[in-house]
């Protein structure tokens, strides 16, 4: 008996609803396909359908229970629908590896987006919530120095509205963008957020802001040292 084998077909069994159904009905022909000898399929096989249904949906609810405390805030506005839309989702993907909570919320909030439109979900700023939080969430996992997205609204007033209170007045769409940068993978991430009339109004705010944001790093990382930034 291969401990590993097993381990590894168990898991399988409880994380897809369609191989755990096929086993339950079926366990000599899954079993074999799960590389699993005969004497370990006859043990597996004693196992009630409702104990491995009552484990599986544990897994499910953890899994849950992870999301809904990285995502606080679409976890907030969406309520009950959060839940409908995780069991839908957990039946496309399953999390491996390190990070596996942060990379599974990713994947949750991706597929909401792709699965989801202004019209299927309201109000259509929730949407927003859910991108904001999604980009929030990569400046854990990736390596970049930048990240930006584009918003449908005014993303800073949907966030401190709230953060601080239980409704969020009723708002127009107004574009804007939010820039998430740092000078290193060391550094600490500083971000922008930035109303866009049209691409020119975009770049002056931009460039200034960043640059002054910039200068302060530097001469924190400088320390006491006198230093002068060469504006080129």
């Amino acid at each position: 008996m291969s401990l590993i084998t097993v381990q590894k077909a168990l898991a399988r069994i409880y994380t897809d609803s369609k191989l755990r159904d096929d086993f339950l009905t079926n366990p000599e022909v899954v079993g074999r396909t799960l590389k699993l000898n005969c004497w370990e399929i006859q043990q597996l096989s004693q196992l009630s359908s409702q104990e491995v249904n009552l484990f599986a949906s544990s897994l499910k609810y953890k899994r849950l229970g992870e999301i809904r405390k990285l995502l606080p805030l679409t976890t907030k506005v969406l309520g009950n629908e959060l839940n409908n839309l995780f069991f839908k989702y957990a039946e496309t993907y399953l999390p491996r590896g390190n990070k596996k909570h942060l990379q599974d919320t990713i994947q949750f909030a991706q597929f909401i987006l792709q699965t989801t439109t202004k019209e299927t979900i309201q109000p259509a700023w929730i949407l927003d919530i859910l991108r904001h939080e999604k980009m929030w969430l990569e400046t854990l996992t990736e390596e970049k120095l930048m990240i930006a997205n584009r918003f449908d609204y005014p993303i800073h007033i949907l966030i401190h509205n709230l953060q601080t209170a239980d409704f969020t007045p009723k708002l127009e769409p107004q574009t804007t963008i939010t820039i998430w940068f740092r000078l290193s993978p060391q550094h600490k991430w500083h971000s922008l957020t930035i109303p866009v009339q049209n691409f020119t109004s975009l770049v002056q705010p931009i460039k200034q802001k960043t640059m002054t944001i910039l200068s302060k790093m530097l001469v924190s990382l400088r320390g006491n040292n006198r230093s002068k930034i060469v504006k080129s």
